[in-house]
């Protein structure tokens, strides 16, 4: 299994791997690690750290903004022609949260 996550990003940076398993056999821990961070970093504001909040946010920014690039280039690997617009639709508009929380 682990072989099979490493090479599948090898293969989503040239867009070859399939939208599926970067969706969910990536996007699932990205979606676990965002969480953390958003809590990590309200934890942060709490605790009156402005500053290693907002550095918390810039790295869950980053960490999605990858997995989303990834995520975009895969898009047309798909067996359905539709999904490929709502993928990305989906991915714009969870970058468009991912920066308002």
């Amino acid at each position: 299994m682990k072989r099979r996550i490493w090479s599948a990003f090898a293969r989503s940076h040239r867009g070859r791997e399939r939208l599926w398993v970067i969706w969910w056999l990536c996007g699932t821990p990205v979606a676990w690690i965002a969480s953390a961070l958003v809590i990590a970093a309200e934890t942060a504001r709490v605790a009156a750290h402005p500053v290693a909040a907002d550095w918390l946010d810039v790295v869950r920014i980053l960490i999605y903004t990858m997995w989303a690039r990834l995520a975009w280039l895969c898009a047309h690997k798909v067996e359905s022609v539709v999904w490929q617009p709502l993928s990305r639709l989906a991915l714009t508009a969870g970058f468009l949260l991912m920066v308002l929380v």
